[in-house]
């Protein structure tokens, strides 16, 4: 144990260094990484304020012509490309980073909005002046090229007189008034006037006045002479001006884009330099990352050689492993199989002598007997009983482990199955000077569906093994419904003694098979199988149901049992409540009945079961002789064990169905047999079997296994 620790502790190790060193590797690559990819982008970075710095420089000289063919020409298209070229140097220049703006000498990007300032300002100056000067080429040219206009004399004066003459004129014939009229002027004292009307006359005399024209012309032409010699020298001294002004602007843009492209060249050199060492920094540091990222290779490559062997190494370990749990697999499973086969061949052959005890003491006591007689008799009763109780559970138990054992499915009353426990249990509780209760409350009378035999088993099981660890007190059984639905019902039992109780680290053991809680205080000490509680665990978990135990040392314990179970049909009812027919014996008059089976024990119990109730018999120790009967004589109906020297139960069977006479063919045929599990059911049925009885049978059991058949 200790050698198999120390070889999981060190295999743990080295899979955590394994581990480690991976880890370890991973983040130094993952390191190298991000250096390489951050030297990558910084020579991309480089890359990029290079490809600026040329395509400013490109942009400065194509401005520049733009700008001269723009003075020459005055063509607004190369002006528009100007501006856009500066614009386009602009956006570059502000684009740059500050590291490297703080490297430019000067601010070049005032130094382009002050000059496309003074260019847009001087192209207006000498468009304007340009205009003026067309104007004034123009005059001159009208000057000598047209004809010299001549001078007129100036012509003479027309004086302009105007006369006023007065005329009298006699006033016009006023109109007779009317008579009302000329009474009202009387009384108002009003005379007519009459008078006569005086006008006035205007007459127009013209004058020729005094003739200066001469001088009046001549100082004329004196003014303008003087007006167009004052125009041109301002015209010339303002062209004089604005050549200045240009040379000064064009100087001034020549050397605005020198000192640009100084600046530039001096930026260009300062970023090549920078760049080369960066670029040497970067190679050194791309260099240390690619070595250590061999490095690291080199690790990676021997952990994963190594880890190749290991997990080689490992599948081999592993395979063998594999190797040796199938072989243990099968060997478990052909040992379960060898062992379900011992405990079926054990059980079957433990059972042939059961039966022969158990029918002959029961035949035994339908005799007369004594008081020693009949104590004797009780006493192999109740030890034929205790050995097939633990025949069965033996049976029960392998049948389980393989997983052979199927629940049966039938209607029945569950409180009619707990009254007859509670009555055979009764029987042992009173031999301990025990109490034992059922209590089902208002616990409703469900009609339900399942194996009533094994639920009557696993209740038994339990109030069996409390009534053998209580010394005094009582055993109760407690029954009621958890869940009751229409389609489904729990049932929910608590089995609870006032016995000696388990302790805490017993628990957990007492349904492990084979195996007992031993009181060693205790002399009357009662071993058993150690299968009862196993058993009754498995059939609960079989009926997909809970079991579960409290218990409190000295005071007793309490086991609590859940099954659920399918509600059965109403119409059910009359088969679930079916009493066995009573055995009468004129009922088996003129049967004439042919047993097989190779054991005299068997045949004498059956001997003696057959003579007390008048039966015709023949018996055969093997199937051959069994056909021999059967060709010579007539029977109602044949009864025979499985396991036969020469020919078995089932060949038998088969023989007899293909009988050429249909009558015998069709005989019903049951099987007495001590063994019964799904295959062999199956098998028999098959075979032509009518139906089976499992040994140790009783009188009653046979009887009525017959009266099934008979008509």
């Amino acid at each position: 144990m200790k050698n198999k620790q120390r070889s999981f502790l060190i295999i743990s190790v080295i899979i955590l260094l394994f581990i480690a060193f991976l880890f370890r590797n991973s983040i130094v690559q993952r390191s190298e990484q991000r250096v390489l990819l951050s030297s990558l982008k910084e020579l991309e970075g480089n890359s990029r304020q290079i490809s600026k710095l040329d395509t400013i420089t490109m942009s400065l000289q194509t401005a520049e012509n733009n700008f001269r063919m723009y003075t020459t020409l005055w063509d607004t298209v190369y002006f528009k490309k100007y501006t856009k070229e500066v614009l386009l140097i602009s956006g570059l220049l502000e684009d740059l980073t500050v590291a490297d703006s703080s490297n430019i000498s000067g601010n070049i990007v005032g130094d382009l909005k002050s000059k496309k300032g003074q260019m847009v300002r001087y192209g207006e100056i000498k468009r304007l002046t340009d205009s003026l000067n067309n104007v004034n080429v123009e005059v001159e040219l009208l000057k000598i090229t047209g004809d010299v206009p001549k001078l007129r004399p100036f012509p003479k004066a027309t004086l302009k007189k105007t006369t006023k003459v007065e005329q009298v004129k006699a006033a016009p014939e006023v109109k007779k008034e009317k008579f009302f009229k000329r009474l009202k002027n009387a009384i108002l004292n009003k005379e007519v006037q009459k008078d006569s009307v005086k006008t006035l006359k205007t007459e127009v005399t013209y004058e020729q006045g005094p003739s200066n024209v001469d001088e009046y012309n001549k100082k004329q032409l004196e003014r303008i002479e003087r007006f167009y010699a004052g125009l041109y020298d301002d015209l010339k001294n303002n062209r004089k001006k604005l050549s200045q002004k240009e040379e000064a602007i064009l100087k001034l843009n020549e050397k605005i884009f020198q000192n640009i492209k100084q600046l530039f060249r001096e930026f260009r050199n300062e970023e090549n330099i920078n760049s080369e060492a960066k670029k040497a920094s970067l190679k050194d540091r791309a260099n240390n990352s690619v070595q250590a990222i061999g490095r690291s290779g080199q690790i990676n490559f021997g952990i994963s050689i190594l880890s190749y062997l290991a997990i080689i190494l490992l599948m081999w370990k592993l395979y063998n492993a594999y190797d040796k749990t199938v072989k243990a697999n099968q060997l478990a499973a052909e040992q379960v199989v060898i062992k379900s086969r011992f405990f079926t061949s054990i059980s079957h052959e433990m059972r042939t002598p059961l039966n022969a005890i158990i029918g002959v003491s029961e035949q035994l006591k339908s005799t007369p007997l004594n008081e020693d007689q009949r104590s004797m008799s009780k006493l192999l009763d109740n030890s034929s009983s205790m050995l097939l109780s633990a025949v069965n559970e033996v049976l029960d138990f392998s049948r389980l482990e393989t997983g052979k054992l199927s629940l049966a499915k039938t209607s029945f009353r569950y409180k009619r199955i707990l009254k007859e426990i509670a009555e055979t249990a009764r029987v042992l509780a009173d031999q301990k000077g025990l109490v034992l209760e059922l209590v089902q409350g208002a616990a409703p009378d469900l009609l339900l569906d399942g194996d009533p035999y094994r639920l009557k088993q696993i209740v038994m099981n339990l109030t069996a093994n409390a009534i053998k660890f209580t010394d005094k007190g009582k055993v109760s059984i407690d029954v009621s419904v958890k869940k009751a639905d229409e389609k489904q019902a729990t049932l929910l039992i608590k089995v609870i003694d006032t016995g000696i109780g388990i302790s805490n680290e017993n628990l957990p053991l007492i349904f492990n098979e084979f195996s007992q809680v031993i009181n060693s205080k205790r002399s009357d000490w009662q071993k058993g199988s150690g299968l009862g509680l196993p058993i009754s665990k498995k059939l609960v978990e079989l009926h997909r149901g809970k079991i579960s135990v409290e218990s409190s040392l000295g005071k007793g314990s309490t086991f609590i049992l859940e099954i659920p179970y399918a509600i059965a049909p109403k119409d059910t009812e009359d088969r679930a409540g079916e009493k066995s027919p009573v055995i009468n014996s004129d009922r088996f008059k003129n049967l004439h009945l042919l047993v097989v089976d190779d054991s005299e024990m068997n045949l004498l119990v059956i001997k003696m079961i057959f003579k007390k109730l008048g039966i015709s018999f023949d018996t055969a120790n093997d199937g051959q002789e069994a056909l021999a009967f059967l060709e010579e004589k007539r029977y109602d109906m044949v009864l025979t064990d499985i396991q036969m020297p020469e020919m078995d139960g089932i060949e038998l069977t088969k023989r007899i169905r293909a009988l050429e006479d249909p009558t015998k063919a069709q005989l019903p045929v049951i099987a007495i047999t001590g063994q019964i599990t799904s295959e062999s059911h199956d098998r028999y049925i098959s075979a032509g079997l009518n139906d089976y009885i499992i040994k140790p049978f009783t009188e009653t059991e046979l009887m009525e296994k017959i009266l099934d058949y008979i008509s």
